[in-house]
């Protein structure tokens, strides 16, 4: 609810500081006015989509005596109740002169002294259905309705078309989209070429007073359009030059003026938007309080108070919350994507030795290479190692195995009698072997020990696994 209020009141500093005033019509694009100063004038407008260019004569007032021959002006005063600023108009007006014409206005005939006097909301209120017809308005419902003003009727009233005299008075028209104050017109009537005076229905019996202000008519309500030369409101005025002293400028305020609103609007709204914050949420810290208060008692906010503060020095001491240690847990227990380990190829204290270096060899290491008719092996410094070993542990004896068909792998570790448990029956003779290459088979070492059936010869040009030369065997290391 607040910020609705307080957008009301943005819209409303703005539209009185003529940010969302209506805009009159462009001086030379859309509409231009010429005197003569023989008592005539010209104007051009192209407001309807066309463009339309006629002459009309100035109609003054001379000691209350109205007359294109007079060269005074004429003054409606009264309080302006309803007003209509144009940037357009319907093409098929019937009066040329009414495309000449910026705005329109409705005004409650009274000296201009009472008008000002006028509080706001107590001046005739005047509903506008449709003004195309700048000098026929359309109206509905309200304390005045203008198309019901007759002999009979208990107020006077002026409508009127305004043509500017002058590109000063065309951009002070908009000072007049603000309605409900008080204002004084002056300037001239206006006659067509043939002697007619250019208005409404009702416009021939328009009366002036000896210092030319209009007066209405017998029939309560004159309608005729007038070249304006001077606008007066209440604070303000429109000059046909814009060299008077209380000359208003677009965007101007009552008493502050157009720079003072800006200062006031920049100073005290921002700092009120301040203030109001502030206020509310005090307001809310007070309301939270009291339904505290009554839904815990005294007692218990002051309970809740004190545990409040001695969190506070708790957590200033170092100390730390349970969901703060659990946190801090979980943080700990979040698995670690663990590193990538190299290869281990130093011994670790139980003989081993690395396969890829025994096989494949490496560049920091010394190697051995001992060529066979048709194959290698290569000797690394692991081998050399573990066959060092090997030699200076107690001699055991070498299982006999078979390889491929049948043939038999010679062992060059010297071999002696040791201690094998029995054996109820020797395990059979297994001399499976594929044709494309030999599989290793290995056997433990028994009591009794099988001589191997005789092989014949590999052939000279087949692949061995082994080599031709003896190499020592280190299919078994249960030392």
């Amino acid at each position: 609810m607040g910020r609705v209020v307080l957008g009301v009141l943005l819209a409303s500093m703005f539209l009185l500081a003529g940010c969302l005033a209506p805009v009159a019509p462009d001086w030379g694009d859309d509409l231009s006015v010429e005197r003569s100063g023989d008592g005539t004038f010209t104007f051009t407008s192209s407001m309807s989509g066309e463009t339309i260019n006629t002459e009309y004569t100035e109609r003054g007032c001379t000691e209350g005596d109205l007359g294109p021959d007079n060269n005074g002006k004429i003054k409606f005063e009264g309080y302006m109740s309803a007003s209509q600023i144009y940037d357009s108009h319907n093409p098929d007006l019937f009066d040329d002169i009414a495309f000449a014409t910026s705005a329109a206005v409705a005004i409650h005939s009274m000296p201009f002294e009472d008008a000002k006097n006028v509080r706001s909301g107590e001046g005739e209120r005047v509903e506008v259905k449709d003004w195309s017809d700048p000098v026929a308005p359309d109206t509905g419902a309200g304390t005045a309705d203008l198309d019901s003003i007759d002999r009979d009727s208990d107020s006077k009233w002026f409508v009127l078309g305004l043509v500017p005299a002058s590109e000063n008075i065309n951009d002070g028209i908009a000072a007049l989209g603000k309605y409900h104050q008080p204002v004084r017109i002056t300037g001239y009537l206006v006659q067509s070429t043939d002697g007619k005076v250019m208005g409404g229905l009702w416009k021939s019996d328009l009366g002036a007073s000896l210092d030319c202000v209009a007066t209405v008519g017998n029939q309560n309500i004159n309608q005729m359009y007038v070249l304006v030369t001077k606008i007066e409101l209440a604070d303000s005025v429109v000059s046909l030059d814009g060299e008077h002293d209380d000359e208003y400028t677009f965007g101007d305020v009552s008493m502050l003026g157009r720079t003072g609103f800006i200062l006031f609007l920049l100073v005290v709204g921002a700092g009120g938007a301040v203030g109001a914050y502030m206020y509310s949420s005090l307001r809310l810290k007070m309301s939270a309080r009291s339904i505290a208060l009554t839904l815990l008692g005294k007692e218990g906010v002051e309970k809740a108070a004190q545990v409040r503060k001695d969190v506070a020095d708790a957590a200033r001491s170092g100390m730390k919350t349970p969901d703060q240690r659990r946190s801090e847990q979980r943080k700990q227990s979040k698995p670690v994507a663990k590193e990538k380990k190299p290869k281990k190829n130093e011994d670790d204290g139980f003989g081993s030795f690395s396969i890829d270096s025994a096989l494949g060899g490496s560049q920091s290491s010394s190697e051995r290479s001992e060529f066979g008719s048709g194959s290698s092996v290569v000797a690394s410094d692991d081998a050399k190692r573990v066959e060092k070993e090997m030699q200076d542990s107690e001699p055991f004896v070498a299982p006999t195995s078979t390889f491929g068909s049948g043939s038999s792998i010679p062992s060059s570790v010297p071999s002696s009698p040791t201690t094998v448990p029995t054996s109820s029956s020797s395990q059979p003779e297994q001399t499976s072997a594929p044709a494309e290459q030999p599989k290793v088979r290995r056997r433990r070492a028994v009591r009794k020990k099988v001589e191997p059936e005789p092989e014949p010869e590999p052939q000279q040009d087949s692949k061995e696994f082994w080599g031709q030369e003896e190499e020592d065997d280190f299919s078994d290391f249960s030392l």
